[in-house]
């Protein structure tokens, strides 16, 4: 297929496609006489398994190292559980701040129905947002 086809079969623009090649992550098997990339459905497969693994959130690195340890001939299974795991932990870490950013915006939300009158009495900006406000 070309590189044209395979684009629209995966939702992806052909640039897209050509970038994937220039790191190296898809390879066309030829070039057509007229000189059009063309790709097997081996690379269609790839090319699946790079759009599920962005999906996940793994980076392109990532996902270049997982075939790379695949295409060494050995099982990437390990390496992919290294990185899920890391993923997990990293999400644990981002979903903790958040939860701290969320309550912070509750008090925020909170101290700035408390100061609404007041709020254009001063030189600040928004009281809500000053050391001395309190609920």
């Amino acid at each position: 297929m070309t590189i044209g086809q395979l684009a629209r079969t995966a939702g992806v623009h052909p640039r897209t496609l050509r970038y994937y090649e220039r790191i190296g992550l898809l390879r066309p098997s030829g070039r057509s006489a007229a000189g059009y990339r063309l790709y097997t459905q081996s690379e269609a497969e790839r090319l699946g398994f790079i759009r599920r693994a962005q999906q996940l959130g793994l980076k392109l690195a990532e996902i270049a190292e997982v075939i790379a340890v695949r295409e060494g001939g050995a099982a990437p299974c390990r390496h992919v559980r290294d990185l899920a795991e890391a993923k997990i932990e990293d999400i644990d870490r981002r979903i903790a701040e958040l939860e701290t950013l969320r309550g912070e915006m509750a008090r925020l939300a909170e101290l700035a129905r408390d100061v609404e009158p007041e709020c254009t009495r001063s030189s600040a900006i928004c009281l809500a947002f000053e050391p001395s406000s309190t609920p």
